[in-house]
């Protein structure tokens, strides 16, 4: 592949090119619709540039029900379309991250109730590979956050994310084996390889703490009594970030990986000259380097 081909391969659609934008309202606006209405399993908020967006059906440790995975998904889609936003959080309440699809909602689909399940009433697809397919191509960096469990569908959608910042009490693991299902194959798999995924699969059992850490499953540990500061402090950090580069980061680790090493290199390259070429904290960041000085990224 030419460095010509390479660089027609990569969609002149400007940063954050390939985020197909489906949300019909800004996150600002998602927020004060959804959050604390008794009836929305989700609370959102906007501050500084991070969006956060709190699963909260704590009684059921965060599971998927329905209206959960639904406002989620356009919690994401809003975030993704609103350059107010810089930074993604997803966490969950009551000491839980995501148990994974509700397991009764499981079992009325399974009786043939296509109303009010987190499926699709044509396809059948889960919504939680939707939600994972918006946090991997949303153009902005997405942080998962973790106080407890997070299993199943839950691991999936932690995988997802671009960093999980876990507490010493957090665990990530499958259970699926269990329940005689199939899944926490791909994403898993993207962090700790082929063959830890599927002992863990296996085994059914929970992996937490330093061996999180070593497996990639977790990027950062904190004492629970710290996990609001850091979460803080590193959505901050990750909302400085020049947002629009970070997107078309996102999207070339997306279409490279797996391919072929020359394939990738000519894509990274194509991609590193589209930066040059639309992104204008790439501009400021040469400027700042070269003034010696802090850049002052806007996100463009």
């Amino acid at each position: 592949m030419s460095n010509q081909e390479a660089d027609r391969a990569v969609p002149d659609r400007g940063p954050g090119r390939e985020w197909a934008g489906a949300a019909t309202e800004s996150f600002a606006e998602f927020a004060d619709r959804v959050d604390g209405k008794e009836d929305v399993p989700l609370r959102a908020s906007l501050d500084g540039g991070v969006a956060t967006l709190t699963l909260d059906r704590p009684r059921r440790r965060n599971s998927l029900d329905l209206t959960l995975s639904r406002h989620l998904l356009l919690g994401l889609m809003s975030a993704g379309d609103d350059p107010g936003v810089r930074t993604v959080v997803i966490t969950g309440s009551g000491g839980a991250f995501c148990a994974g699809d509700d397991v009764e909602s499981v079992r009325r689909w399974r009786l043939g109730d296509r109303v009010d399940t987190p499926f699709d009433p044509v396809t059948s697809d889960a919504h939680y590979l939707r939600v994972c397919e918006a946090i991997l191509h949303l153009p902005k960096p997405v942080i998962a956050g973790l106080t407890g469990a997070a299993a199943g569908a839950g691991a999936e959608i932690a995988c997802a994310a671009d960093f999980r910042l876990a507490s010493t009490r957090a665990s990530i693991g499958s259970c699926l084996a269990g329940v005689g299902h199939v899944g926490n194959v791909v994403l898993m798999s993207r962090l700790t390889g082929p063959a830890r995924a599927t002992e863990i699969y296996l085994t059914g059992r929970m992996v937490s703490g330093d061996e999180a850490v070593r497996l990639g499953l977790f990027d950062r540990l904190c004492e629970p009594e710290e996990f609001d500061r850091e979460l803080a402090e590193l959505a901050g950090r990750f909302a400085a970030l020049p947002t629009a580069s970070v997107g078309l980061f996102k999207e070339l680790r997306e279409r490279s990986w797996g391919q072929p090493a020359e394939y990738g290199l000519r894509l990274q390259d194509a991609y590193h000259l589209k930066t040059h070429a639309t992104v204008a904290d790439a501009r400021e960041g040469m400027a700042a380097f070269a003034e010696k000085r802090k850049p002052r990224f806007t996100g463009d």
